[in-house]
């Protein structure tokens, strides 16, 4: 899977590392893993008619405010992604979670938001699988979002 978002940074002309490494389930997991940049969490997030989608991303060891969320986008209360929600929306387990995972949300209602800390730093991402490590900057990662027509916003979260 990791192959098509190569693919598609290559077209773009990406400036961005790869890193291999074994398998990781949480930020926590990650801790020990020696990349540079910054680590995130990209959370799935739903209003509570299930009508509204986000993908929220901020710094690995920051607490998300939902209600911030909700102002961003004046939106009613937040509640985070069943798991058969996630595979519907981006055919993902939890797990492999990034803005790359919006090139299988055919329906491009999940928009993005990052925090406002982010925007000028290197970040990593996973490449749809959870053995690899993307390191790019914000504006390929902008580049990538606009590639396949996905809404961002930054935010104070």
């Amino acid at each position: 899977m990791k192959h098509k978002i190569f693919e598609i940074l290559d077209s773009l002309k990406v400036e961005y590392t790869n890193y291999e490494h074994v398998p990781v389930h949480s930020c926590n997991d990650a801790k020990w893993v020696d990349i540079p940049g910054q680590r995130v969490k990209s959370l799935l997030i739903r209003n509570k008619k299930t009508t509204n989608f986000y993908m929220i991303v901020l710094e690995d060891d920051k607490k998300l405010e939902t209600n911030k969320v909700r102002e961003i986008f004046n939106d009613s209360k937040m509640s985070f992604f069943e798991e058969d929600l996630m595979m519907e929306k981006i055919w993902l387990r939890p797990w492999s979670v990034s803005p790359f995972a919006l090139i299988n949300n055919k329906d491009k209602d999940i928009k993005v938001v990052f925090d406002k800390t982010l925007k000028w730093i290197l970040i990593w991402f996973h490449p749809l699988q959870n053995d690899n490590t993307i390191v790019l900057n914000m504006d390929d990662i902008e580049k990538f979002l606009n590639h396949i027509w996905s809404e961002y916003v930054y935010g104070d979260l």
